[in-house]
């Protein structure tokens, strides 16, 4: 198991999110619960060892049919992780309170929560605007001469890399973060008719749903929290951080890959030459 998790990819975004003290709160609480269920009987003691072993052999036999499947995301991953990054700099910014202690967090009023968390959230949703804004202001012929280098065969590449991942990023939000409110709908431009623009939007937009979603997760349950929702809510929050790590460190381990594989044609090269 320890063989298998060091070949995971390390994700920077999961590694700030967790060190958040709501996310140590809620983690603490719920391995205290899970704890005291676990040794409520001896019956639930052994069925509890038995799902926790089951799981453990259930990830060992599924990590090498992952991993094929990861490393072919991993360019994209790592894209997505640094946006991921600075969409957090900027929520801490706007929102230092994500930064304080439990004990702080708890002697503020849930109302006071949602009124600070809640400009950043909006300046949030401004982003895939604020995209398109200075996308019109850019000079036409920087423009299409970067639609131009899109236009090539790697550029179309990049564009489809880009747009595929972010269909998988936008499944895994569905599915462990549905959205709470309704959310704004905004039309992308395809490929065939401006692939900056599309590449711009689609970025925009998926940083946008990812910040909004996470944050205002985090929030809503911090205000309406129950024990008998606690540990269902942080189990999808840990499967969902769980899966975006393991992306991350197999986008580590390709980048090494074709670094020594650059580093190898350049002797092999040399060597040619002489």
């Amino acid at each position: 198991m320890a063989a298998a998790a060091t070949q995971l990819p390390h994700l920077v975004s999961l590694d700030r999110v967790m060190g958040l003290p709501v996310i140590e709160l809620a983690l603490t609480k719920s391995a205290e619960t899970y704890s005291r269920v676990k040794n409520f009987h001896r019956l639930m003691y052994g069925a509890f060892t038995t799902v926790e072993m089951s799981l453990n052999t259930a990830t060992k036999l599924a990590m090498p049919i992952a991993m094929p499947i990861v490393t072919r995301l991993e360019n994209q991953i790592h894209f997505v992780d640094d946006k991921l990054c600075r969409g957090l700099d900027k929520i801490e910014e706007k929102v230092p309170l994500v930064k304080e202690k439990p004990e702080q967090i708890v002697q503020d009023t849930s109302m006071l929560i949602v009124k600070t968390v809640t400009p950043a959230i909006m300046g949030v949703l401004h982003i895939n605007h604020i995209i398109v804004e200075q996308t019109e202001i850019l000079q036409d012929v920087t423009w299409k001469k970067t639609n131009q280098i899109l236009d090539t065969y790697y550029g179309n590449t990049a564009v489809k890399g880009i747009v595929s991942t972010s269909i998988l990023i936008d499944n895994l939000l569905d599915e462990y973060f549905p959205p709470i409110d309704e959310e704004e709908t905004t039309d992308i431009k395809t490929a065939e008719e401006d692939k900056l623009l599309c590449v711009l939007q689609t970025i925009g937009c998926l940083t946008t749903k990812a910040s909004k979603r996470i944050y205002s997760y985090v929030v809503h349950h911090f205000s309406v929290v129950k024990k008998d929702y606690l540990v269902p809510y942080i189990n999808r929050l840990i499967e969902f951080l769980c899966l975006t790590r393991s992306l991350h460190e197999a986008n580590e381990k390709c980048i090494e890959k074709r670094k020594s594989e650059e580093e190898n044609d350049l002797r092999n090269g040399e060597k040619k030459t002489n």
